[in-house]
């Protein structure tokens, strides 16, 4: 494991991961909803152990797999990444289709980005046809920075990137409304898995 880092709330648990998850890395990174939408990944075992190997010696760059804290099922996952001084990026968020623990998945990686990391400033990249998280970010408070420059190549195709951004000093405000919607959402969570 590269580092203790645990967060939880709202019925869900970050925690670091590790070497033993690259399969459930495979096939959530794979699933047909995240294909389209996220980094060119890893197609087998081997080669996502490969990757995590030359992470656990990547500083400033953290992953983590998000657990329902009533059953400890795995959930999704996450990234802090590319911190350089006090500003980083989250993303590599994959959520299980149907798990409503978006709210509470970004609550849990901002607390960490500002409370744990102490970083001033987090930015985040969305495939711009990613119509649902980018309205995900709108209503949390992201403040939308527009087109990044550089377009990404995804499943072999071209893509433009949207960029959010938000600070230290917006944090308690979005920790205010990420956390209403994630106590109505836990409740679905905890009946979802039940």
């Amino acid at each position: 494991m590269k580092h203790n880092i645990i967060a939880e709330n709202f019925g869900v648990l970050l925690r670091p991961a590790a070497l033993d998850d690259a399969g459930l890395i495979v096939r959530l990174r794979n699933a047909s909803h995240a294909l389209e939408f996220i980094g060119d990944s890893a197609k087998s075992v081997p080669e996502q152990e490969a990757w995590m190997l030359r992470y656990f010696e990547r500083p400033n760059d953290y992953c983590f797999m998000l657990e329902t804290t009533h059953n400890a099922k795995t959930i999704g996952m996450l990234g802090i990444y590319g911190i350089e001084g006090e500003v980083g990026e989250w993303g590599r968020w994959v959520i299980e289709p149907g798990v409503p623990a978006a709210s509470a998945s970004a609550w849990l990686a901002l607390h960490i980005c500002f409370d744990v990391l102490a970083l001033n400033i987090v930015r985040g990249l969305v495939v711009q046809s990613n119509k649902e998280v980018l309205s995900f970010h709108r209503r949390a408070g992201y403040a939308h920075i527009g087109l990044h420059r550089e377009p990404r190549i995804i499943g072999g195709k071209q893509v433009q990137m949207v960029e959010f951004r938000t600070t230290r000093s917006d944090w308690p405000r979005m920790a205010t409304t990420l956390e209403r919607y994630a106590v109505m959402a836990q409740k679905f969570m905890e009946a979802y898995h039940a």
